[in-house]
């Protein structure tokens, strides 16, 4: 059931602002305005702004910026990696405990983009639940945009739609903020963690296992994570003594087949991906032996630290001032 687990769209209070703001800069008469209307007016207003570039009254580039929220089911929201990488490991730990067998079979994780990174970051919360990381375009760095997205000037959000006379930008609902009086408050540590580009921590998760296999693709254009933070990363895994093999993509590397273009994601389909490199890790990968077995890891980051560890059947985070 595909609706059980969408986002729906919704205009929460500050969208709602946005809609009142641009009705007042068009002298555009509205009584109350709510979730109920909301759409009904922001409409209209396209509609009038339409019939002004038609009478040559207004720039014929002009654009309406809307915003929107993205409302997560079952009240998730984006915490921005840390607890969909947790997810992953209690995935993992409940298929091995449904089917025993599993248990040792290679554990590779891979994706695009968000995918890729979510990849590298359960290798640092959970070195001894992986064997491998296919990852393509995951950044090194998370930009905050989409952590705090509403909160950046300029931010185009986590997804935007163009129309000839509007745009609208899409945020996923989320309660992390600059408001420093706030509980969730976004502060250094919380970006410490989510961050792969971290010698000390990249040490730490080697101490707990430097036998994974990392394979990575990364656009040396990538306009929105630049591919130099993926270089370092890549190269203090390699000093540490693991497998590494980053594919650095410039335009000599473009097939119109595999490597489409040097933006983001390089225009490479996750099948293509995995179709091309899971094979090679699997062969890497044969003659070794992947185990389940419970471990835990610490990673002080500024004035806290947060421990990832396995309780009985669960993979849990406890974070310590």
């Amino acid at each position: 059931d595909v609706e059980k687990y969408s986002a729906y769209k919704y205009f929460q209070e500050e969208d709602i602002e946005n809609i009142k703001n641009l009705l007042n800069q068009f002298h555009f008469s509205y009584g109350e305005i709510n979730n109920d209307n909301a759409l009904f007016l922001a409409n209209s207003l396209v509609k009038h702004v339409e019939n002004l570039k038609m009478q040559n009254k207004l720039d014929h580039n002009f654009k309406l910026n809307f915003t929107s929220t993205f409302i997560p089911p079952n009240g998730d929201y984006q915490n921005y990696g840390i607890m969909a990488a947790i997810d992953h490991i209690n995935a993992l730990k409940d298929l091995v405990k449904r089917f025993p067998k599993f248990a040792d079979l290679p554990k590779i994780y891979g994706g695009g983009s968000y995918g890729g990174y979510l990849a590298l970051l359960i290798a640092k919360i959970a070195p001894w639940y992986v064997d491998g990381v296919i990852d393509n375009s995951g950044s090194a760095l998370p930009p905050l945009n989409y952590i705090l997205g509403r909160e950046m000037e300029h931010s185009y959000g986590d997804y935007y739609e163009d129309f000839p006379h509007n745009r609208i930008i899409f945020f996923l609902k989320t309660h992390w903020t600059r408001k420093e009086n706030s509980p969730y408050f976004f502060n250094n540590e919380n970006y410490f963690i989510r961050t792969l580009l971290n010698k000390d921590h990249l040490i730490l998760q080697s101490q707990k296992n430097k036998n994974i296999i990392y394979v990575s693709y990364h656009s040396d254009k990538d306009p929105l994570t630049p591919a130099n933070f993926k270089q370092q990363t890549m190269q203090i895994l390699k000093i540490l003594g693991y497998d590494v093999s980053l594919n650095l993509i410039d335009e000599n590397k473009i097939d119109g087949k595999f490597i489409k273009n040097l933006d983001h994601g390089c225009g490479i389909p996750d099948k293509a991906l995995f179709r091309k490199e899971l094979p090679l890790m699997l062969e890497k990968l044969q003659k070794r032996k992947s185990f389940m077995q419970e471990n835990s890891i610490s990673y002080p980051c500024g004035n806290k630290v947060f421990i990832f560890k396995d309780v009985g059947d669960k993979f849990e985070l406890v974070i310590k001032d």
